[in-house]
């Protein structure tokens, strides 16, 4: 596939739509969401109406506040059943290093807080 693929697959006013449902899954405000991004409420409309491409920052800075990926935000591209499994184990694996952590740092305070025979 060439570049003329790769661009077709993007709609900006897809990705304007994305955007507004996921603001009003926040129940945010335009306004709201605006200020959050530090952006303009008038860059924020004309970004829901899909009249401009957002820059890469700002599509990542945007993922990153809904937890949803650049391709979906984008695209419209959910994630497939592997890599859903993928991110719950990582998620999993997270989980129990945090717990590890957590145990390691009380086993270290309980051997700092012994006093020597």
């Amino acid at each position: 596939m060439g570049s003329e693929g790769l661009l077709m697959a993007y709609n900006q006013f897809e990705t304007g739509k994305r955007i507004q449902k996921l603001r009003k899954t926040k129940k945010m405000t335009q306004e709201q969401f605006a200020e959050a991004l530090n952006i303009s409420d008038r860059h924020m409309r004309s970004l829901e109406k899909g009249e401009y491409t957002p820059s890469l920052d700002l599509f990542v800075e945007i993922a990153v506040y809904f937890d949803v990926t650049l391709d979906f935000l984008i695209r419209g591209i959910t994630a497939s059943p592997g890599e859903k499994r993928l991110n719950q184990y990582l998620v999993h694996i997270q989980q129990v290093i945090l717990q590890v952590i957590k145990a390691l740092s009380i086993v270290i305070d309980e051997l700092e807080n012994q006093k020597p025979d």
